[in-house]
This record gives C-alpha cells, structure tokens and sequence, in this order.
C-alpha cells in the first residue's frame, strides 16, 4: 500500500509542479528546506538529538502557525511535568517553522526543538521518525497523513490527536475518502476534541467512540489575561500612534477585507478625528495587495517595517489619511493591545474567520463577520456572554464602531465580558500535558476528569 501511495505523491506533485513554482515565484513559498520535506534534519538538532539518545521524546505536529502558537502552555506543562522529557515540535507551512525557529531555536542544553514535518513518502517518513524515534506523537487539531500513521502505527508508536477540530465543509470533503479516513482514525489511539459536534464530525468519518472525549481548546489557556504587553509602548511610539487616538485594528484579514474596512474607516473617521486603522494581513503574501488596496482609496499606508523600535528618529504622529500595514511577524498581540476595538478577519469574506481568542482575552471589544466557522466554538462562548458581536455587512460594522465610538464604557464593558467569558475556559493543556506524561511514564500524573463523547442516540 505504501509504494501505491509514493507512486500516487509523485504523480500529484508532478501535476502540481507548475503551479507550484508559480506561486513559488509570486510569493516565494516552497523555495527552501525540501531537505527537511524529505524527513532530514538539520545538524543542530541531529546533534540535540545524538547528545540524549536514551531520553524520552514527545512529538507534537502543528501545521502552522495558528496551532504551533496554541501549544506554548501544553509544552512549558510537559517540561514542568518532567525534566527528562524532550519535546520536538513540528510544523508544515514556512511561515509556521519561521515561527517555530523563533519561539524554540536550536541550542546546546535545549529541551524543545522545531523541526519540518515531511512529506508523506513512506521513505521521508521512515527517516524521520527513525531520527527522531518518538516516544509520543500528537497530532493537533486534525493531521492525519496515510504514510505516516501507517509507520507509526507498525513502530508502536502511540498516536493521539488532541485539540481536534472539523468543520462541517472539512466533513463533507472528508466523506469522499471516507474509507481512508476510517482506516487512519482506527490507528490514532486516542482522540481528545474541542465540541460534542466535532466529536460527531469524527465518528462519522469512522473514529471510535470509545477512544474520544471532548475538551476546552488549548487556545484559550494561550491567550495573555493582560492589561500590558511587553513592547506595545515602543511599538506606539514608533508608529506614532497617540494615546488619545482610537486605533481600530483588523487583525489576521484576507483578500477583498481592506476594500470593505477602507470604506468604513472613511465614513468613521469624518465623525470621529480621532480614529486611526491599522490592518494586519493574515497571509505575507497579500501584503502587496492590501498596499495596493490603500493607495487605491487615496491613503498612505505605514509599513512596521518602515518604522522599527530604536530606529532613532522623531516620529509624527499617524494621520488620518495614514493607514497602518503590520507587514512582520509576532507582533499582532502588541497591536491589539493599543487598539480601541478589533475585526477579526477573514470573516467578512468566505474564509473561515480568523482567531479572535487573543484580543479577547486583551479584554478588546471585537466583532466579526458572519463566515467564523473555523472557531464556531469561540464565536458562540463570545457572542452568548455579551463579550463578540457579528456583523453580517459594511453597513452593520460601521453602526457597531460608531456606537462604541460614542459609548467607550460599553465597549469596554463588551471586552471585559469577553475576557472572563475565555477565562471560565482554561485548563485544558494541563488535562493534555497530563494525559501524554502518563501515556510515556506509567508513574507519571494523576489524570483529571474530562466529559466523555457518548454518541446520539
């Protein structure tokens, strides 16, 4: 089965070559690292690895950057719960490594590395679990590849996906392979989700009922309950932003969302001369379109890139025909905490949406259009507490910021419910962290109660 696979790999990639390099050229994506693709490592973190050969190891699989960033308490739980674990974090996109490297970089004494998730050739795969040679794999949110399950499953390696999550347009993809996908749930030992509907979603795709329980995402326990974040100041002052401005952010947006929140920011801001707009892409690529959106309309826009901390220079204050661009990465949560109010994006258009779980745990007042089904379970914690609201149109979102314009104490009053609304949610990683220590280390911890999946009917 493994070589019908590799055959059926090759053939995809060749037909999707030209595409690929394509896109390569356009946004400069799949042009390094194919070394890691094929299961290789690199040298620094061969020789992390070569320099504890005996040590327990756990693997944990993020795609990208949304679920790598999820993780952080699940792994400072997993290295506070045992000081001979090593944790291995994987991830497949390049922003979602570039992200890796710069939150676990490889160092002598290091007991977290980042590495690059292979692709699923039955080779890459052997090399790189037989580098690695994994104690643990979780697979976050929902990572199943053939292959790989298939190698794992034959090395007795246990598998659990945790935090899963499916959306009802990824199950009706799904059901197309169904077949498959039963196969590969059946070799995932267990299977921890974040809603009894996901549950659902799952079982009908084959996963056994018996091996799933349903918990609280992990980004909740992610999220910073603060007032302050280290660096907003600077970043305020480097952008010229003032503290009398209202800055409203949309954070993580997507194609087609700068037309619509650049035609809102222009009715607003002849009310208001106060209001500010800074936009955050969330893809690198679509920054060049989101520029070309804002000259297009008649404003300025102001890379961070062109506005560095400690660049030395006296800074004007941003005008309101100036439009910021956050073009680095990292730094979304410092300009949430400087905003007035947040749009999550991606939700205007029929994305997805985009996490708004960090703003509101910043206690930011958020809205949101009406395509959020990639965080259902969020939008729904949010919008019953009073703490999120859903815009359906241009025209709901402008009447929304104009009254929390006019009315600062109710949209402060918004985030402060959407900040205990999360709070009430936390603690989710622990459950993990002790589910996976007790699984490498039978005297490991004591495992806590969570709500079991029991199917309908």
């Amino acid at each position: 089965m493994q070589w019908i696979l590799d055959i059926l790999y090759l053939f995809g990639l060749l037909l999707a070559a030209p595409f690929l390099l394509a896109k390569s050229r356009r946004t400069g994506k799949y042009r390094s690292d194919w070394s890691g693709r094929m299961g290789y490592l690199s040298p620094a973190v061969q020789e992390i690895l070569r320099s504890a050969p005996g040590q327990p190891r756990v693997l944990i699989h993020c795609v990208s950057v949304g679920e790598l960033l999820s993780t952080r308490k699940l792994v400072e739980e997993l290295l506070h719960g045992n000081s001979s674990l090593l944790v291995i974090i994987s991830t497949t996109t390049d922003t979602g490594m570039a992200r890796a490297l710069a939150l676990y970089p490889p160092q002598a004494a290091t007991r977290v590395v980042a590495v690059r998730y292979p692709l699923d050739f039955s080779f890459a795969v052997r090399r790189f679990l037989s580098t690695i040679n994994p104690s643990l794999i979780a697979l976050v949110e929902l990572e199943t590849w053939p292959n790989f399950l298939a190698i794992a499953h034959r090395r007795a390696i246990p598998v659990q996906i945790i935090n899963g999550r499916m959306t009802g347009r990824s199950l009706r993809r799904y059901r197309i392979i169904k077949p498959l996908m039963r196969k590969m749930l059946r070799r995932v030992d267990h299977i921890s989700v974040q809603t009894a509907e996901i549950a659902e979603r799952f079982a009908a795709l084959g996963a056994v009922p018996s091996r799933m329980e349903v918990v609280a995402t992990m980004k909740y326990d992610s999220a910073d309950f603060t007032d302050h974040i280290t660096g907003a100041e600077a970043m305020a002052a480097s952008l010229g932003i003032l503290p009398e401005q209202r800055l409203l952010v949309a954070g993580s947006t997507g194609p087609g969302e700068e037309e619509i929140l650049l035609a809102v920011y222009r009715t607003l801001s002849q009310k208001s001369s106060q209001l500010r707009l800074a936009i955050a892409p969330r893809k690198p690529e679509i920054i060049g379109d989101v520029i070309a959106a804002i000259r297009q309309a008649g404003y300025e826009p102001i890379l961070r890139t062109q506005r560095p901390d400690g660049a030395g220079k006296a800074v004007s204050p941003i005008q309101t025909g100036q439009i910021i661009v956050l073009d680095t990465m990292g730094e979304l949560k410092k300009l949430y905490s400087l905003a007035f109010a947040v749009f999550s994006g991606r939700s205007l258009v029929n994305l997805g949406g985009s996490d708004m779980i960090e703003a509101a745990a910043l206690a930011k007042p958020c809205c949101f259009g009406p395509y959020t089904h990639n965080f259902s379970d969020a939008v729904a914690l949010l919008t019953s507490s009073g703490g999120g609201v859903t815009v359906k149109s241009a025209d709901e979102m402008e009447a929304l910021l104009q009254a929390w314009l006019v009315h600062p104490e109710e949209a402060m009053a918004i985030g402060q419910r959407a900040r205990a609304s999360l709070e009430s949610q936390r603690g989710s990683s622990r459950i993990y962290a002790q589910r996976m220590l007790k699984n490498i280390f039978s005297h490991a911890a004591t495992s806590n109660e969570v709500p079991r999946y029991t199917p309908k009917g």
